[in-house]
């Protein structure tokens, strides 16, 4: 997919272990073991991906909503392999509102092994200090304890549960709204 010359270079990001780049047609293989694993996508508001044509579309929606200035959606690559082993990022980015909702999901191979904290620890940063906004929602699952612990150690406050905020597989499921401002956040200043 070729970008109009209005669209900006899509920013490249790195921590220790990751390089944080576009996700192109060419990574589907990879992250269809991600969003094929019932466990990864339980809290994700999705049914398990069957075929991979499905997570080519997802591919072409992320690239779609980066051209239009509405996502940005990295995809998570280890610097050794080059492997994708998830994806991270903004959406629901509402510019003149100063806001944006933060989501990530990783192969269940990696979990706890702190790499949601990782590259959180840069992509937060670059939302307030990079894309301008004032404040990162993040909507996690209820019996998600993982990214709730998580969103908690890194600052995020739960403000209340959104009830039946999400429709899955014929089922209303809640949410619970984590939030952090910019002037809360100390710890991110560059």
């Amino acid at each position: 997919m070729e970008r109009e010359s209005s669209v900006p270079a899509f920013p490249e990001l790195f921590t220790k272990r990751f390089q944080l780049r576009e996700i192109k047609e060419g990574d589907a293989e990879d992250l269809h073991k991600v969003y094929s694993d019932f466990e990864v996508v339980k809290y994700w508001g999705a049914v398990p991906f069957e075929s991979i044509e499905q997570t080519a579309s997802l591919i072409n929606d992320f690239q779609n909503g980066f051209s239009l200035g509405r996502t940005i959606r990295w995809g998570i690559a280890e610097k050794a392999s080059g492997r994708l082993i998830g994806t991270c990022g903004y959406h629901n980015w509402a510019k003149k509102k100063w806001r944006a909702e933060v989501g990530y999901e990783i192969r269940r191979s990696e979990w706890r092994k702190g790499v949601m904290s990782e590259i959180l620890s840069v992509i937060l940063p670059y939302g307030f200090h990079t894309m301008g906004l004032n404040r990162i929602g993040a909507l996690i699952h209820p019996d998600n304890h993982g990214s709730g612990k998580l969103a908690e150690k890194l600052g995020f406050q739960a403000e209340g549960r959104l009830r039946d905020y999400q429709f899955v597989d014929g089922e209303f499921q809640d949410l619970i709204m984590y939030s952090m401002l910019k002037k809360d956040t100390k710890w991110l200043a560059l």
